[in-house]
């Protein structure tokens, strides 16, 4: 009963949310004060409903980059954290039970285990993977807590600097997007190369 009610009322809240996206983009276009900003952008990261890069970048235009980068980081954070709370102590009985029914996915979590920071890391840094499935996914697989925590606040500083430093930049400066742009390239390519020379030092090993 528990169970079904949390489900019933976060997607509640989530539709509800989406049917007054552009009402709550209006507001936040309005000046408000860091504090209201924060929680603001820490439930918008709990209830997905439009994209947060969105949201970083408006922060990043109405409070400038530093702040904005801070707000978000500092929400996403929160919102991570409460998310994995939620499942991992909810949910994650049933979720391992269906991650081990399936053979591939069971072998991608003992690998996920094996190596949990890092994962984590690269999971964050790539803009292709959703962060809610993130969050929801470490909680299931019952990923260390402190380590999925610290790992999410590294994995996520990079992307969320640049969208932040992107808004603070809309009215007009091409060459410092175009090296901050080159920046976040160079730090996705630095963890990749790590990762794969880990990978190549631990098959050597065996």
């Amino acid at each position: 009963m528990r169970k079904g009610l949390t489900v019933f009322l976060y997607v509640s809240v989530i539709i509800l949310a989406f049917i007054y996206r552009y009402d709550l983009l209006d507001w936040l276009r309005e000046d408000h004060s860091p504090f209201l900003a924060f929680i603001a952008a820490a439930l918008l990261a709990l209830f997905p409903v439009m994209p947060y890069k969105l949201i970083i970048g408006l922060f990043g235009y109405m409070y400038g980059g530093f702040l904005a980068a801070v707000i978000c980081w500092s929400a996403t954070t929160v919102a991570a954290a409460a998310m994995y709370g939620i499942v991992k102590y909810l949910f994650q009985q049933r979720a391992l039970t269906y991650l081990a029914s399936v053979k591939a996915l069971h072998k991608f979590t003992l690998a996920i285990q094996r190596r949990p920071f890092a994962s984590i890391v690269l999971a964050r840094l790539l803009p292709v993977v959703p962060q809610t499935a993130v969050n929801i996914y470490a909680g299931a697989a019952g990923l260390p807590f402190w380590s999925y925590l610290a790992a999410s606040g590294i994995g996520k500083l990079p992307g969320i600097a640049l969208y932040a430093f992107l808004g603070g930049r809309l009215s007009g400066h091409p060459g410092s997007v175009i090296a901050a742009l080159a920046l976040y390239a160079a730090v996705l390519a630095a963890a990749g190369w790590s990762l794969r020379i880990q990978a190549k030092t631990k098959i050597e090993e065996q």
